[in-house]
């Protein structure tokens, strides 16, 4: 048995990878159940920053510096 994955998308299966199948062939469709999100990356980078941007609260406090720990203090965890 060989597993094809990809997406439907305007009535058509698009496979992730190419595949040849042969003309006839008897196949059996899954479908998933979860959902699948297929928003472009930036679009959703292009919503946060205009969220940031429209954002009316008021920060009251100095910002704090955040510590990263270093790749000593990684090793020591």
């Amino acid at each position: 048995m060989l597993v094809v994955t990809g997406t439907f998308e305007n009535e058509r299966f698009i496979p992730d990878n190419p595949i040849s199948i042969p003309q006839k062939k008897k196949v059996i469709v899954t479908i998933e159940e979860k959902p699948h999100f297929d928003t472009k990356p930036v679009n959703k980078w292009r919503e946060i920053g205009e969220a940031i941007l429209n954002c009316d609260e008021e920060l009251n406090d100095e910002p704090q510096t955040v510590q990263f720990r270093t790749m000593f203090d990684m090793e020591t965890l």
